[in-house]
């Protein structure tokens, strides 16, 4: 009899085993990827050449290698009837999902792809998208600043911080669109004053509007003449590097804006041309993929709120004020080597097929890990 309960018991185990390998393990593809069944995704754009979009395309490519999924890529749309129509367009052509890369149909844009038996991921920072649709089951759900304060407030903060932090006192400030009171402009703003104030930094310059106009240009090579030795940006502080050359600021005028890693950046770094940096992490919008595909195979609600509604994964980006850190950071986004800031397996953790106990929690904890030594640090596991 005993011998009995062991054999039963031993075959139990084992059981319990294979079934635990089996979760762990889902089915995949003939070619080795997961799920089965290809799952088409739209990806509403609005530049298809802007460099984060070929960054995010790139990564999507190395996520296909493991994952079975297929992007139909939107051209450039500038409207919301132009959206509408893609949305459709992806409905009929078999689309499981919708990234709303891009968003200007509001949560029209959610409703529509619901109504057409598509999930919808995008717009969870948004309150005008995410409110009226958050108990949407077709809505995923998206990604939010984990950051205590405005992200954009932080972003100029940071900037105006690191010319502070290298010895800046004369700062030309570029506002962008902040005295046509576009919001973020504002904020990120409003986040350079407080830096240098709280630094003893005064402004000596304010260059406002858009790169690209003569008045801008004008403001540009007045500014050139003042005294500056720092360049607090509201955007991109690259157009600047040709007319300080040629007004032979070039090494002068320290610089700091929002900005895109990039090779480019890690030798102005070096060269103590760039002091600092903020910079959004395409591999972020990667989050869009495990969300998608664990709702079209049966783990989607595991990553909704207890409520119910759709999740709000909070994200980070990065501060970046030493070459060595951008030079890391760059290294990572050019897909050279294995090591990506969230690699396949990172992805794996958040997803049911191959963790069942995943939680929302758990995405936030991934995505808020973003600092070099984080990075480094999860992929030495």
């Amino acid at each position: 009899m005993k011998k009995t309960l062991s054999l039963l018991l031993l075959i139990s185990l084992l059981l319990g085993f294979a079934l635990g390998t089996a979760q762990a393990e889902p089915a995949l593809s003939e070619d080795g990827r997961f799920p089965v069944e290809t799952v088409k995704i739209g990806f509403v754009n609005y530049d298809t050449s802007a460099e984060q979009v070929l960054a995010i395309q790139s990564y999507f490519e190395y996520l296909q290698t493991a994952f079975n999924f297929e992007v139909i890529w939107s051209e450039a749309l500038n409207s919301a009837a132009a959206e509408f129509a893609f949305i459709e367009q992806c409905a009929a052509a078999g689309c499981k999902a919708i990234i709303g890369y891009y968003n200007e149909g509001k949560s029209e844009s959610v409703k529509l792809a619901a109504d057409l038996g598509m999930y919808y991921f995008g717009g969870a920072v948004n309150a005008d998208i995410y409110e009226p649709e958050k108990n949407n089951p077709f809505y995923v759900g998206g990604y939010i600043s984990g950051a205590e304060q405005d992200e954009n407030y932080l972003a100029g903060y940071a900037v105006g911080k690191a010319l502070v932090d290298a010895g800046s006192k004369k700062v030309i400030v570029m506002s962008g669109g902040k005295d046509f009171g576009v919001e973020f402009f504002v904020k990120r703003y409003n986040g350079i004053m407080d830096a240098l104030n709280e630094g003893g930094a005064e402004v000596v310059y304010e260059v406002p509007g858009w790169p690209g106009t003569e008045a801008f240009a004008a403001h540009q090579t007045a500014a050139l003449q003042t005294e500056a030795d720092g360049l607090a940006g509201t955007l991109t502080c690259m157009m600047w590097l040709q007319p300080m050359q040629n007004a032979g600021k070039m090494g002068q005028i320290k610089v700091a804006g929002i900005e895109t890693v990039s090779e480019g950046l890690v030798g102005l770094m070096q060269g103590g041309i760039y002091v600092g940096a903020f910079s959004e992490i395409p591999d972020m919008f990667g989050l869009s993929i495990p969300m998608i595909l664990n709702a079209v195979t049966g783990y989607g609600e595991q990553q909704r709120n207890p409520d119910g509604s759709a999740g709000r994964v909070k994200v980070l980006n990065w501060v970046i004020t030493n070459p060595e850190d951008m030079a890391y950071f760059a290294k990572l986004l050019s897909g050279e080597g294995d090591e990506r800031v969230f690699s396949i397996e990172d992805l794996k953790t958040v997803m049911g097929a191959y963790n069942p106990d995943f939680t929302l929690d758990d995405m936030s904890t991934l995505y808020s890990a973003v600092t070099a030594d984080e990075i480094r640090a999860r992929h030495a596991q």
